[in-house]
């Protein structure tokens, strides 16, 4: 599970003062939840309108949810990263560590 992956990420990624946020089309009660169960040490935010998909420009795979996307954004406000990846769901958070780290590195 990719929250889980975050969840288990989240020390490492700290590291290079980054901050993880989970958006999702759920309603705020159901990720509120959803985060008390899985113990999420970061925030999920609910895009039931889906404003927030249509500015990233994700789109709905095979017509229906929406795509797993996962974006490294820098402090400026650039993208640095956006890895989509329907089902390998563990590569999302161990991609994020590899661009964090590299930009740390820079």
């Amino acid at each position: 599970m990719e929250a889980a992956e975050f969840r288990d990420s989240h020390d490492n990624i700290a590291q290079s003062d980054a901050v993880v946020l989970g958006i999702s089309t759920d309603t705020s009660a159901a990720l509120d939840a959803f985060a008390r169960e899985l113990g999420l040490p970061y925030s999920l935010a609910s895009d039931r309108t889906g404003e927030v998909r249509r500015l990233y420009d994700v789109q709905r795979r095979f017509g229906l949810g929406t795509s797993r996307v996962t974006y490294v954004i820098d402090s400026s406000g650039k993208i640095q990263s956006a890895h989509h990846n329907e089902f390998a769901i563990k590569s999302h958070a161990h991609h994020s560590i590899e661009i964090l780290q590299a930009l740390r590195d820079a």
